[in-house]
């Protein structure tokens, strides 16, 4: 409920701190008094940029307020401790405009962006003029008007969650499937590659070890020759390397305890000697494993050829290189098979949540079938007792989905709000064609449906105030003095702030505001006051016959009269 509206600098007014209580609030005053200042300024706070806004004194800033009670909005303040603004049970919202025309928001004196004061108005305010009413119009309103009356709109969160949800997971099906068919010609030259490395069987310096295996074997004769001469000079021949040093070595013994030099010299003779038998020990050996093998060498050059055309194949210059070529290849393959269990198991959860949409699509379309029937047969009734007697209002439901829907026909046919279109078709008249609401309803119709709507939804609603400016355009006599009853219905169940020139409507009020407009020197001014008692009355009998005569002061008494005594 908006509890107070305080404005300095605006436009006409200099300073103003305006109490307002719930129920029914009237503004009137002569034409171009500037009733719509108040709702100007309502609409300014909640980030509205209206056209001619200017400052009373342009060297200083305009500024607006206005306080809002909000003990019983649970959803404004489920709002707010999701956006981490802490309230207690009051909010107020203020604007000002510095001369240069920049513009600051606050909230409970924190500074705020525009945008949150926007999605703030949704939760406060229910303005009724003329863009509403068009929006009627709109088939996508009628659905939320529907689902509203319905209390459709939490099952209707949870498919649209779900229909987004659905909407990521085939996309990144659609951008898997693409990078899998797209990687499939290569992946199957990748698992060429990756069986033709595995079966090589490859492993570290074995090109190396091969290259010198066979460089040996091509060697055997001249290494076999080599080793039998060195052994035949080391140990075989007469008076060889071997027999020459033990003879030395022999006479050395004898006089290797008079000196320690000639004690080493005889060691390292010892030595040589050992080193000499071993060395033959080695040639011998070699001799017996060098054994020339042609079959060994043939596999040995087909194993090194197969080493070097892989090389050469695949643009490396070491098996090392090979053996990581086949350690990213077995990546890559493990890879593209990962993706295709990822296609597989997103296709199975989007069966899952496709089943589960379906579901929640049809649970929403038998409700509002259900609802349908009721909220037109409620809108009928309170539209017959607005002054269209014969009105006849239907609403149709088509559903845009059929059973045998793909996953894809389903989501290309349904949106966030469901598988259902909705129109809201009216008659005015008996024998007419029930039409779409555009195509058969007046301006003063269109408003009366409109604010029947309001006053059906109203008590399924969270509070807030409803501005009705000039709700009575097209309409007067004994239809003006239905509305005006209805308007006061409305607000039993929500605070209402309305901009009328009907008396009958004025009679109606809770609270009667009066603006008037005046000069002083060159400077024009508004002043907005509360009337009562007889004040009241000669504003009620000016808007009667413009003027506060004893015909029109009569006539204003009567009216108040009688709307005291129906209650």
């Amino acid at each position: 409920m908006l509890s107070e509206l305080y404005l300095k600098n605006y436009l006409l007014v200099t300073e103003l701190r305006l109490t307002l209580d719930k129920g029914l609030t009237i503004i009137s005053g002569e034409t171009g008094a500037g009733k719509s200042i108040l709702v100007g300024s309502i609409s300014l706070i909640c980030g509205e940029n209206l056209p001619g806004i200017e400052a009373f004194d342009k060297e200083k800033p305009l500024y607006l307020e206005a306080t809002f009670n909000i003990k019983q909005a649970q959803e404004l303040n489920c709002f707010l401790a999701n956006n981490g603004i802490e309230t207690e049970d009051e909010l107020i919202l203020a604007r000002e405009i510095s001369p240069n025309g920049k513009s600051a928001y606050f909230l409970n004196g924190r500074r705020i962006a525009v945008s949150l004061l926007k999605e703030l108005k949704n939760y406060l305010i229910d303005f009724h003029h003329q863009r509403d009413q068009q929006r009627l119009l709109s088939p996508a309103y009628q659905l939320d008007l529907l689902d509203a009356y319905a209390g459709l709109l939490p099952l209707r969160e949870e498919f649209a969650t779900r229909y987004r949800e659905m909407k990521v997971e085939m996309k990144t099906l659609e951008e898997l499937k693409a990078e899998t068919e797209k990687q499939k010609q290569i992946n199957d030259l990748y698992r060429y590659q990756f069986a033709e490395l595995e079966n090589a069987k490859l492993h570290i310096n074995e090109d190396i070890e091969l290259q010198n295996e066979y460089e040996l074997l091509s060697h055997t004769w001249e290494i076999t020759e080599l080793c039998e001469q060195i052994t035949a000079e080391l140990l075989e021949r007469e008076n060889s390397v071997f027999d020459v040093l033990s003879g030395y070595l022999t006479k050395l013994k004898h006089y290797e305890h008079f000196n320690a030099d000639l004690k080493n010299a005889a060691d390292s003779i010892q030595q040589a000697l050992e080193n000499l038998q071993e060395a033959a020990n080695n040639l011998s050996h070699t001799k017996e494993y060098i054994s020339f093998n042609p079959l060994r060498l043939e596999k040995i050059q087909e194993r090194l050829d197969l080493i070097n055309s892989l090389a050469y194949k695949h643009k490396v210059r070491s098996i090392e290189e090979l053996l990581q070529l086949f350690t990213e290849r077995s990546t890559q393959i493990a890879a593209f098979a990962d993706n295709e269990k990822k296609i597989a198991e997103l296709t199975q959860i989007l069966q899952k949540d496709f089943a589960c949409l379906q579901k929640k699509g049809e649970e929403l379309s038998c409700k509002r079938q259900k609802f349908a029937a009721e909220l037109s047969r409620e809108l009928q009734e309170n539209i017959r007792s607005l002054s269209i007697p014969e009105g006849i209002l239907e609403i149709r439901i088509d559903k845009k989905a059929k059973e045998n829907f793909l996953i894809s026909e389903y989501i290309s046919a349904v949106t966030e709000s469901g598988q259902d279109s909705v129109e809201f078709l009216f008659s005015a008249n008996p024998g007419f064609e029930l039409k779409p609401l555009s195509a058969v309803v007046s301006g003063g119709e269109l408003s009366r449906i409109l604010l029947a709507i309001k006053k059906v939804l109203a008590d399924r609603l969270e509070p807030k105030l409803i501005i009705l400016d000039e709700i009575e355009a097209g309409i007067g006599g004994k239809t003006a003095a239905k509305v005006a009853d209805f308007i006061a219905q409305l607000a039993e169940m929500q605070q209402v702030l309305c901009i009328t020139h009907l008396a009958q409507i004025a009679a109606r009020a809770s609270t009667h505001l009066v603006i008037e407009k005046f000069t002083q020197g060159e400077k024009s001014f508004v002043n907005i006051r509360k009337v009562e008692a007889e004040q009241r009355l000669e504003e009620i009998a000016r808007m009667l016959s413009g003027k506060t005569t004893s015909t029109a002061l009569k006539h204003a008494a009567e009216l108040i009269k009688d709307i005291n005594k129906r209650g």
